[in-house]
């Protein structure tokens, strides 16, 4: 049910919502502003329906940080005992029914990570649907689609270089690392991938030498080839000459740094 598709009657706002078995809120720039669209999250409050915030995160497309929306939230959603609501106690209860209940899910449109944020919210969905109330355990491993993908793990030992200029790089190859001892059918575990530093590995005068299978991890955000003295650069280089695989990661979420692919055509240095 899409208000603007399926509404004839606007005065049957809260009627609709109340009917719906969860509220998905899609948190843009002036969400909070329009009024009919807080007489909605009131009339969500009022019937207790679990929340699902998907936030839209390109600004291009009409949207907002996570911290500019919880400011228009907290300045306009302040109406005082609202019909579908009159127990309403105030912005604070609305923020953690939107913000702070489950976080927010991100809206990415490009090719494959929009499916993952399809996926992620029919899987939110489906985890408060009457049916998987009681088998919550047959969602554990996720939603798959037909011709997705299936899972895939290491095979064996990685060594992943890391450059320690490059902003971030840290939380993601642990993470890189923890996923490789959960990955379904992988023989590799956690332990056998190894995280080096790039420089000491590429540039080290004594450095161990590098076997099996070595990748360079890029992580891209918005201070990616922006270090002072330039070494994400040149170990990019050196790792291209020694024909080292190099992994790009696009960091989809602004609060975490990420920015439009478009704008590394400006951040990567001309060689």
């Amino acid at each position: 049910w899409l208000d603007v598709d399926n509404l004839d009657d606007v005065g049957k706002l809260e009627e609709s919502v109340a009917d719906a078995m969860t509220f998905l809120v899609f948190l843009s720039a002036g969400y909070f502003k329009s009024f009919n669209c807080r007489r909605e999250l009131y009339a969500a409050l009022g019937s207790n329906r679990p929340f699902i915030p998907i936030h839209e995160a390109d600004v291009d497309k009409g949207g907002a940080s996570i911290a500019a929306l919880k400011a228009e939230c907290r300045e306009n959603c302040v109406e005082t005992a609202p019909p579908a609501y009159p127990s309403y106690s105030g912005p604070d209860e609305m923020l953690a029914r939107v913000f702070e209940e489950a976080e927010p899910i991100v809206w990415v449109r490009v090719n494959a990570f929009q499916l993952e944020s399809l996926k992620a919210v029919a899987l939110r969905m489906l985890l408060h649907s009457p049916y998987y109330a009681s088998r919550l355990a047959e969602l554990d491993a996720g939603l798959m689609v037909p011709r997705q993908p299936g899972p895939c793990a290491f095979s064996g030992p990685v060594t992943i270089l890391a450059c320690r200029d490059n902003e971030g790089f840290f939380r993601l190859v642990e993470e890189v690392k923890t996923a490789a001892g959960e990955g379904r059918d992988s023989t590799a575990s956690a332990g056998a991938v190894a995280i080096r530093d790039a420089e000491e590995a590429l540039e080290g005068a004594n450095a161990a030498p590098l076997s099996g299978h070595v990748v360079l991890l890029l992580y891209l955000n918005e201070k990616t080839f922006l270090d002072p003295g330039g070494a994400v650069a040149r170990l990019v280089q050196v790792a291209m000459d020694r024909r080292i695989a190099v992994v790009l990661v696009h960091e989809q979420d602004p609060s975490c740094g990420g920015v439009p692919f478009r704008n590394f055509f400006q951040q990567t240095p001309q060689v």
